[in-house]
């Protein structure tokens, strides 16, 4: 996937800093939501929810929050010493490891943190128990050639002051000794193969806990987690399902140590999926994330897509030339494209952008295939009616797709 930040505007960096920034400034976890709104389509999909939640999530893991945080104007100084991490999931009940309830959901949470390598290749995991190994020596607890036994010790006993009952054997106990050895590859493999599908769907809230907690013991200060495509979640459950769920999310993940004093929950939210989840959520009587409710500008963002032509333009331009799949002596701009075609093809589509990238990689195919150098408003307007059509019809919720 590419990304450009960008094309999101301001509404990246309201992002950011009400769910990155705003934990650690008012010393308070978060449950927020992302929205879409689209007019007269209720699931609003193709807004860019995934990617924003996704990407933002592996750059505050590649440096524990660090360059995030300077951009949000924190020193360099604060933000070095302030280490926040990231994690995102996306339900899916039929792909993605059939993540269709919360404990599938808090497992691979826990995956995706531990597993996210910065640019030069080294992963959350492997920093973390550096940096769990260092704290537990300055503290007294633990000695160099003893660290893996101190870095156990040391989540056992928190949980002990927490006054969390987590039974800590078998499998987990070999997921805690995985956690305090350096050896990534080793848990990575552990994680992959050794933990079933139907032992995750029952205790995977325990390896999210058990993550927050070495995380703690690292000193990570604040945990941000996004759960995306609840509208997959909602799909695939009845009332008493999302009942259920919906409870787990209210006792589990907001009222209990070790989440309520050191994690967030971001959840991707659309009309459609919020109308299901609502007698759920106000029966368990858990906080609104209505987006029209301007009590809850804190802790909502709402995407409303290419509004303006130059983020349209901005979001081309960065694809287009991106290292990745660009020549080395490519210009820098939106060709094939001139700004003319661009704008007959944003005026046709907004505000959705998957709507509008489908409608440019059809045109690039054809431009290709006729041999046009040049792609303009000339030759794009005959085709505008038919492109529409071919983009209209049934959608997948496939989540490579959601982030096109």
């Amino acid at each position: 996937t590419i990304y450009v930040p960008e094309a999101f505007g301001v509404r990246r960096s309201e992002f950011l800093r009400k769910f990155a920034l705003s934990p650690i400034e008012n010393g308070q976890t978060v449950i927020g939501a992302v929205w879409s709104i689209a007019e007269g389509d209720p699931m609003a999909r193709g807004f860019g929810k995934s990617t924003l939640m996704d990407e933002e999530a592996k750059q505050i893991d590649f440096d524990f929050g660090k360059s995030t945080l300077i951009s949000l104007g924190v020193s360099e100084h604060d933000a070095q010493n302030t280490p926040v991490l990231a994690g995102y999931v996306s339900f899916n009940a039929i792909g993605y490891g059939g993540i269709s309830n919360i404990d599938s959901a808090a497992f691979n949470l826990a995956r995706y943190v531990l597993k996210v390598r910065d640019p030069q290749g080294v992963s959350t995991h492997a920093k973390l128990r550096e940096r769990a190994a260092a704290q537990l020596i300055s503290q007294g607890k633990a000695v160099a050639g003893n660290e893996s036994e101190a870095i156990i010790a040391a989540v056992r006993e928190r949980f002990q002051e927490l006054g969390v009952t987590v039974d800590i054997r078998n499998l987990l106990d070999d997921y805690i000794n995985h956690l305090a050895s350096p050896d990534t590859a080793s848990l990575e493999q552990f994680l992959a193969s050794e933990v079933g599908t139907w032992h995750h769907d029952r205790n995977g809230l325990k390896y999210l806990q058990i993550l927050v907690v070495f995380g703690d013991i690292a000193g990570v200060e604040h945990f941000t987690f996004f759960v995306d495509q609840v509208e997959d979640f909602t799909s695939s459950a009845g009332p008493a399902k999302i009942q259920k769920n919906v409870k787990l999310i209210r006792d589990a993940l907001i009222e209990a140590e070790p989440f309520s004093s050191k994690a967030s929950f971001i959840f991707q939210l659309h009309p459609e999926a919020y109308d299901k989840l609502r007698n759920a959520w106000e029966h368990e009587d858990l906080p609104s994330l209505e987006y029209e409710d301007p009590l809850n500008v804190p802790v909502v963002v709402v995407l409303r897509g290419l509004e303006e032509f130059d983020s349209a333009r901005l979001l081309v331009k960065g694809i287009l030339n991106h290292p990745s799949v660009t020549l080395a002596n490519r210009r820098d701009g939106v060709a094939p494209f001139t700004d003319g075609g661009l704008k007959a093809v944003w005026e046709a589509t907004k505000p959705n952008p998957r709507d509008f990238l489908k409608a440019l990689n059809r045109l690039l195919e054809i431009g290709n295939n006729e041999n046009k150098p040049v792609l303009d408003e000339a030759f794009i307007a005959p085709k505008i009616e038919h492109l529409l059509r071919s983009s209209g019809g049934e959608e997948t919720t496939d989540v490579r797709d959601e982030r096109t």
